[in-house]
């Protein structure tokens, strides 16, 4: 800034002092030669480029012109002499000089202003082929919306993720923010539209089917050529599968540690349970007067004596005896098993058959504690009867997936996140183990357990996770 208002100061006052002289010139010796010089001062603000310099160069030429003209006149004519025209053919050969020194520098000028803006649009160009490419072939989603929020671009992987295409909500308020977080994602927004910059932030997101999904967002402004934000970025990265896997070494760890305090539990209670149970059933048969209590304490000595069992399979290590054999096998002994129990309750269990054989290797007998466990659960849900069904699918990325599905009360979803914690039990006479003991089992069969969906009165579906063996190979 400062360069520039010396620059200007300096080139006014070389012009000024030119003028200055020139006058001085023509007064002291008013010859037309002299009048030739006034049209140099024009010439040399041709080199400054300032339109405001010549425009200024040009009027003042004029006046001093047409003023030596109109009070020197007689005297300008009386100077004249043959000799002049060599002065004028100097003067014409001088302004050629001149204007193809100007004219060359011009073009030198002009090819490298070509040049700098045939680079830039290069890298403009390649910069855009870069983003674009970015943008398009990015497998997290990304999406540009307005200050507002509507949906300005996304891109093809936003479209996989989420289900919807642009052309559905080009202009429409993001529709994968659930109504719940609509008032926190303005908030982001107006943290983003004061320069602000949201990273790694992780959220919920609803797809157009209306599931929920995991989502990890990194929120960036965009800005105009003056520095002014004009819309912003939002890139969606679906980290679903990674909370996943996180709850599920949370649950293993949790395994873990019942375990190793179902170990401790289970052999301190054992031997003075054993004791216990030999005296009560001795009093028992000996003591009729008593006989009543002495029940009681049998049948409570039993549920300790079973609850010390499920200890003892939760943290023992079963010897596994694995073989190669069919899933559906496994399952149809479950069903049949649970047939006449589900009749005389009023439900009804039915097995969908597979769509291709799926072989397993595992422990048959661990493999049927599963699925008992799981029946069990679904049997005690239905008080007033109902309906079963067993549905199994085969996956591409080569395991086997059990859906479990009743129609009994449901679970809540408070209840959701504690029900798979050692020892957690909503039922009178439960011990809280038999999800945990699920999960020890499939865990040792590099399968999984989750509870797939479930609705207050509406019902329950799990779903049972397998390795499927490739018998062909």
């Amino acid at each position: 800034m400062l360069y520039c208002k010396n620059h200007a100061i300096t080139m006014y006052s070389i012009i000024t002092a030119f003028y200055i002289y020139i006058v001085y010139l023509i007064m002291s010796n008013p010859s037309l030669v002299n009048y030739l010089f006034l049209l140099l001062g024009i010439m040399i603000c041709f080199f400054y480029q300032d339109g405001k310099l010549i425009v200024l160069s040009s009027i003042v030429s004029i006046l001093l012109l047409g003023y030596f003209y109109t009070t020197q006149f007689s005297l300008i004519v009386e100077s004249m002499t043959k000799f002049d025209v060599i002065y004028f053919i100097l003067f014409i050969i001088f302004s050629a000089i001149l204007y193809g020194y100007y004219a060359r520098f011009t073009n030198r000028l002009w090819l490298k202003v070509f040049s700098e803006v045939k680079e830039k649009e290069e890298a403009l160009h390649s910069a855009q082929e870069h983003f674009q490419a970015f943008f398009m072939y990015n497998n997290d989603a990304m999406v540009v919306v307005d200050l507002l929020g509507n949906v300005i671009n996304v891109n093809p992987a936003y479209e996989r993720i989420y289900g919807w295409k642009k052309e559905e909500i080009l202009g429409e308020f993001l529709p994968s923010i659930p109504r719940t977080h609509i008032k926190e994602a303005r908030q982001r927004f107006c943290r983003v539209e004061n320069g602000e910059r949201i990273i790694g932030f992780e959220t919920v997101d609803m797809c157009k089917d209306g599931t929920l999904i995991h989502v990890e967002i990194t929120i960036s402004p965009i800005y105009d050529q003056f520095g002014k934000v004009i819309a912003l970025s939002e890139i969606c990265r679906d980290i679903t599968e990674r909370k996943a896997t996180e709850e599920l070494l949370r649950q293993r760890d949790k395994l873990v540690l019942a375990g190793e305090m179902a170990a401790g539990v289970a052999h301190e209670v054992r031997n003075p349970l054993t004791s216990l149970n030999g005296f009560i059933q001795l009093i028992h048969e000996t003591d009729s007067k008593h006989r009543t209590y002495t029940t009681i304490m049998l049948s409570e000595l039993k549920r300790i004596n079973d609850i010390v069992g499920e200890f003892l399979l939760l943290a023992k290590p079963q010897s596994l005896h694995m073989e190669i054999g069919l899933l559906e096998k496994v399952l149809s002994d479950v069903t049949l098993l649970f047939k006449t129990e589900g009749a005389l309750n009023n439900i009804s269990i039915s097995l969908e058959p597979f769509q291709e054989p799926a072989y397993i290797q595992g422990d048959t007998n661990q493999l049927k504690q599963v699925f008992i466990n799981l029946l069990k659960n679904s049997l005690e849900a239905m008080p007033n009867g109902g309906k079963i069904v067993i549905t199994p699918k085969t996956t591409e990325d080569g395991f086997v997936d059990i859906f479990i599905k009743d129609n009994g009360v449901g679970i809540s979803k408070a209840l959701l996140s504690k029900i798979q914690e050692p020892f957690f039990t909503t039922k009178e006479k439960g011990t809280g183990l038999g999800l945990v003991i699920i999960q020890n089992i499939l865990h040792q069969h590099q399968g999984s357990f989750v509870i797939y969906d479930s609705k207050i009165n509406e019902g329950t579906t799990v779903r049972v996770r397998l390795p499927v063996v490739n018998i062909s190979q």
